[in-house]
């Protein structure tokens, strides 16, 4: 019973004592006061003071009752609080760390002994600095320790930075820290969570590192594009120079050497593009191994003889789908790489092997999809490539060998065409024990046509009529020239637009060459694509200073056009237009079979045959 409810009850009892002794002391003595009502009296006050002594044991047994109730309650209160804590802690996904403002340990979660590897006995009691700030940075840190509590005290909320922890193996990890300072009575607590974020920070260098590349590749893209718009007419037209003092020793000397130079500008700007992946590739099936054994043995003829070439090849490895070309210069480039990083000899390792990548694998490689690759490694013991500088590797124009001796675009040229290709491209490298690069080309699902070869044949011209679309001024009044003078008839057109409205005209013409990147709602893709889906039987020679991938995507009316590359020269231009305009198509624009003969392969065969047997009586 409540304490007032039993109060209330003792007063009613002893109001009722009071009435029934002063009534039976009435009936006894008769009216008046007398002894009998003293008596009554008396014995009320007994019973008064039974009652309180009673009322006063129930209160202090209720209170004993509901003391010890809500003790019980703060105490599970406290321990349920402890355990959600606890549960809180366990469950986290960062690790928690507790300590004093001396910094010794008192608490030291799962995730702090995974992210740590120091297990809880260990770090429990320990000085945490000395458990996970490396040596030489302990002084420093116990000072910025010594200022953290006042700050904590300053900043309810807490205080987040960085910090590099260093693991119970020596490696070091990359922390973001959250701290909050609690007091109990006069003692200081410091409770941190701390989350790893090392691939975190590399994924965003690697994100920054990519944004930048490819800043700088469209940059590189464009400035190349429009030096081969002008190397094509210099190389054009230092050809009739040439030709026009042909019986002028001195003059013939120095249009040589513009030529020349014009040819290093084009070799420079392909690399330039390559870099970019803006250059034109002619992807096709690849023999990785031969092409590595082909290499090994180039490598041992020019190679020191102190430097040992090791191919560890898989026999079974897949064909890989890229430009053989420009996968030879890339591996070369490396080879040569390698060898500059072992002056006083080594071992260059050329292995390769298949790979199958799941979505997490491919994008760690810079690869550009999920699925089938073929892996090729090159692996030299030299000096390797310093942690500084390691990110610039690929970056063009940057170079670490002396001027004169290198330009700084190999490992640009190979990032790009890498990445062009859609592969991947990683590299590991340690001061003093060597470098390994390794490459990731897809694999080659089908055989890729490559294109027929021209080289052998005469400059042949002709009489059909050419619409030229070309933006560029200079390049449009020199293909002009260039196509006259093989004896076509040209209809220059400055855009897409216009060479839409001689179309519309009904102007007849035989060929359309045109350039693909134009100013413009309307590249020349989009323009041939138009055109043909009109006159299925109408001959397209593209042209490009690069190869742009959203603009040089293979549409279905012109599968198959030819591209010639800007800068080209005269004898390049003939070989294509006729490539483009012998080849019979029927009214639908589908080529019409010729018939083949095999007396070229034939002959082949018996001249590989015949040198065989030459050699097979030589070791005789």
């Amino acid at each position: 019973m409540r304490p007032r409810g039993l109060l209330t009850l003792a007063m009613a009892a002893q109001v009722v004592v009071t009435a029934a002794a002063l009534f039976a002391s009435y009936a006894v003595a008769g009216p008046g006061f007398g002894i009998a009502q003293v008596a009554a009296l008396i014995a009320s006050a007994a019973v008064a003071v039974v009652l309180v002594r009673l009322c006063t044991r129930a209160i202090e047994t209720s209170e004993d009752r509901r003391a010890a109730t809500q003790s019980a309650e703060l105490a599970q209160a406290r321990s349920d609080s402890a355990q959600m804590m606890q549960a809180v802690i366990k469950t986290a996904l960062d690790a928690f760390i507790q300590i004093d403002d001396s910094g010794a340990v008192l608490e030291w979660s799962f995730q702090a002994e995974a992210l740590t590897g120091w297990t809880r006995q260990e770090a429990l009691g320990s000085d945490v600095v000395d458990l996970l700030v490396a040596e030489p940075l302990r002084d420093g840190f116990r000072q910025r320790m010594a200022r953290l509590v006042p700050e904590l005290s300053g900043a309810p909320a807490g205080i987040r930075f960085e910090l590099t922890l260093v693991h119970r193996n020596g490696d070091r990890i990359l922390a973001e820290a959250s701290s909050t300072v609690l007091r109990l009575g006069g003692r200081v607590i410091v409770n941190t969570f701390v989350r790893d974020i090392t691939r975190k920070r590399a994924a965003e260098e690697q994100l920054v590192q990519s944004q930048k590349m490819e800043a700088v590749g469209q940059l590189t893209g464009g400035i190349a594009h429009e030096f081969n718009n002008m190397l094509t007419v210099i190389t054009g037209t230092i050809e009739i120079l040439a030709d026009a003092v042909r019986d002028n020793p001195p003059l013939a000397t120095i249009t040589k050497l513009i030529s020349e130079a014009a040819d290093r500008g084009a070799a420079l700007t392909s690399s330039l593009l390559s870099f970019a992946r803006k250059q034109a590739l002619q992807p096709a099936e690849i023999d990785v191994n031969q092409l590595l054994e082909e290499l090994a043995k180039l490598l041992l003829a020019t190679f020191d003889k102190k430097i040992e070439i090791v191919t560890r090849l898989d026999r079974n490895v897949w064909l890989a789908y890229a430009d053989r070309g420009q996968l030879s210069s890339a591996l070369l480039n490396l080879a040569i790489n390698a060898r500059d990083a072992m002056l006083d000899g080594g071992r260059l390792t050329l292995t390769t092997r298949n790979v199958v990548f799941g979505v997490r694998e491919a994008v760690a490689v810079g690869a550009g999809y999920a699925g089938d690759y073929v892996e090729i490694e090159i692996a030299d013991d030299g000096s390797g490539i310093p942690q500084a500088i390691l990110e610039r590797i690929f970056d063009p124009f940057f170079s670490t060998k002396e001027v004169g001796k290198g330009t700084g675009l190999g490992l640009s040229m190979v990032f790009g065409f890498v990445k062009q290709s859609g592969g991947g491209i990683k590299v590991a490298s340690e001061e003093g024990r060597g470098t390994i690069f390794t490459l990731y080309l897809p694999k080659a699902e089908v055989s890729a046509l490559r294109p027929t070869g021209y080289d052998d044949r005469k400059i042949v011209g002709g009489k059909e009529t050419v619409l030229c679309v070309e933006d560029d001024r200079d390049v449009r009044h020199y293909v002009t020239v260039q196509l006259e003078g093989l004896g076509y008839k040209v209809i220059p057109a400055a855009n897409a637009t216009e060479a839409l409205a001689i179309a519309a005209e009904g102007t007849p013409f035989d060929l359309l060459f045109t350039d693909i990147v134009m100013a413009g709602g309307m590249n020349g893709r989009e323009l041939a694509e138009q055109m043909v889906a009109a006159r299925p039987s109408l001959r397209v020679l593209f042209t490009s200073g690069y190869a742009y991938d959203s603009l040089h995507t293979q549409g279905r009316a012109t599968m198959g056009a030819p591209l010639l590359r800007k800068p080209y020269r005269k004898a390049e231009l003939a070989r294509m237009l006729r490539r483009c305009l012998d080849t019979a198509v029927d009214s639908a624009g589908d080529a019409i079979p010729t018939p083949y003969s095999v007396q070229a392969d034939v002959e082949a065969f018996l001249r590989r045959q015949a040198a065989e047997d030459d050699a097979t009586r030589s070791r005789k």
